[in-house]
């Protein structure tokens, strides 16, 4: 049996990581930073007002240019126009509490966006944006801000204060164009979030149909986008969302709050999740809520991350049937009330997939880990599922395999839940469960499948049932178990 999925070993999962994370040390356009290498432009001297009464918009359009780097003194900014600069070779932004303040939306000229600077046909080479805020507390405000399509880029403590209500895309886009770049996002915070199109003026410019993400990164993005110690609230299409699968996308700490569909949805090689904090305690319109979902690639990874859902709609981590490898390891999921299928969902068809040294706790229905059919090897290793998830609905078992040939490896399982609430249940062939603890209030184990292998194993039945029940299939080997109570069928 596998002792990690075929084409994920330990080996290439923390090359992957580690690749990643000497790149950001000195990502390949740090040294286009450099003050020297630019003209410096005091923005308030070339004739912008700083106290937030006149729009500085032309102002804006006649000082941004190649190799400039344009200074925001202290003071409020009125922008009712955006500028759009491409094919640019060097462009440095920043701010001093400096805040930018867009006008409502039915006021803006033209499409809404403050700076849109790049396309994916005629980007930027390097941009450097840093120490701004966009003020959209005033009703009818919230478009985006930043539009960043470039070979490369260094953006960071950017706030956005106030709920994105204009019914237009979210506050942010950011591609890296150049597939061999490494760049990178570092405090941004829009704790705010965004509201549904619906329940706005409509005044924005294009009008997206349900609502904004907060930060997304096109099907454009081809090179490597590192996102850390970011803050997304509440947006009703996606908090963080990696659109396409040509690049990479590699989120490192941070909190990310119910968003719609996913807070985290990645799609792409060597995707990554590491360190973050994910929330969803605000149900939004019925929609579901995904703490983390990951759509395609291979190489994923989801480590060392705390997912809690307080009031849940929907799984804490997905790994969806395009993605070829994926590893979840070192992280933490609180499920503490109904609402979910499986915490963390393995779906049909999906490809090799590590679960290991992480924790589930279960305070509800539903499935801790649910293993959907399909070819990739699945294993499961030195994982504890605690809580007093009941078997009323949502599946009895704690965790359920459908897969052929999965591996259970040193896990843990701890279900006092009532209703009959089992520990796992193999609905599959040829699965090896070895060595660790299953206990429960029904039968611990259940199996239906050809060739199961149980062995090393402690299980036992809190209500004295047999530890092990073979519903169907032959060929179950017991061997080396410590079983309460003995099996049955």
């Amino acid at each position: 049996m596998p002792e990690t999925p075929r084409q994920f070993s330990r080996r290439s999962i923390l090359g992957t990581v580690g690749a990643a994370a000497v790149g950001t040390a000195a990502f390949s356009g740090q040294a286009a930073a450099q003050p020297s290498k630019y003209e410096t432009i005091n923005i308030v001297d070339a004739g912008a007002d700083n106290t937030g009464s006149e729009s500085i918009s032309s102002v804006l359009e006649d000082v941004i240019g190649d190799r400039r780097r344009i200074y925001f003194p202290p003071g409020e900014y009125y922008v009712d126009e955006g500028v759009r600069f491409t094919d640019f070779d060097r462009l440095w932004l920043f701010g001093d509490d400096a805040t930018i303040v867009p006008a409502p939306a039915d006021e803006f000229a033209g499409e809404d966006h403050i700076f849109k600077l790049g396309t994916h046909y005629a980007p930027g080479d390097w941009l450097h944006i840093g120490d701004l805020t966009f003020d959209f507390r005033a009703d009818n405000t919230g478009l985006r801000a930043i539009q960043a399509q470039v070979n490369d880029c260094y953006i960071h403590d950017i706030d956005f204060v106030g709920q994105h209500d204009a019914g237009t895309h979210g506050p942010m886009l950011v591609d890296v164009v150049d597939e061999d770049s490494i760049a990178a996002v570092d405090r941004v915070r829009m704790p705010d979030g965004g509201a549904w199109t619906k329940n706005t003026g409509r005044d924005g410019d294009p009008v997206v149909e349900w609502g904004p993400t907060g930060f997304i990164v096109s099907p454009h993005h081809e090179g490597t986008l590192w996102v850390r110690d970011c803050v997304v609230g509440g947006f009703p299409d996606n908090g963080l969302y990696d659109s396409g699968a040509g690049g990479t996308v590699v989120v490192r700490g941070g909190r990310f709050e119910n968003s719609g569909t996913a807070s985290i949805r990645l799609d792409g090689d060597g995707s990554v999740v590491d360190g973050a904090t994910i929330v969803v305690d605000e149900p939004q319109n019925g929609v579901a809520q995904q703490g983390i979902r990951l759509d395609g690639g291979s190489g994923c990874v989801v480590n060392d991350t705390e997912i809690v859902l307080e009031r849940p709609t929907a799984n804490a981590i997905t790994v969806r049937n395009a993605v070829d490898s994926a590893k979840i390891s070192d992280t933490t999921v609180r499920v503490l009330d109904d609402g979910v299928d499986g915490a963390i969902t393995v779906a049909e068809g999906a490809g090799s997939t590590l679960i290991e040294d992480t924790t589930v706790e279960l305070d509800a229905s539903g499935q801790a880990i649910e293993i959907e059919p399909g070819n990739g090897d699945v294993v499961v290793a030195d994982c504890t599922v605690i809580g007093n998830g009941s078997g009323a609905s949502g599946g009895r078992e704690a965790i359920v395999c459908a897969r052929d040939d999965t591996v259970f490896r040193s896990n843990v399982v701890e279900q006092p839940g009532d209703d009959y609430r089992r520990a796992l249940g193999i609905r599959a062939d040829n699965v090896t469960v070895s060595g660790g603890r299953y206990e429960a209030t029904h039968h611990p184990i259940i199996v239906d499948g050809d060739g199961v292998t149980i062995t090393d194993v402690t299980a036992e039945s809190y209500d004295g049932y047999e530890a092990v029940k073979i519903v169907s299939g032959s060929g179950t080997r017991l061997v080396d178990n410590a079983l309460a109570g003995g099996y049955t069928r």
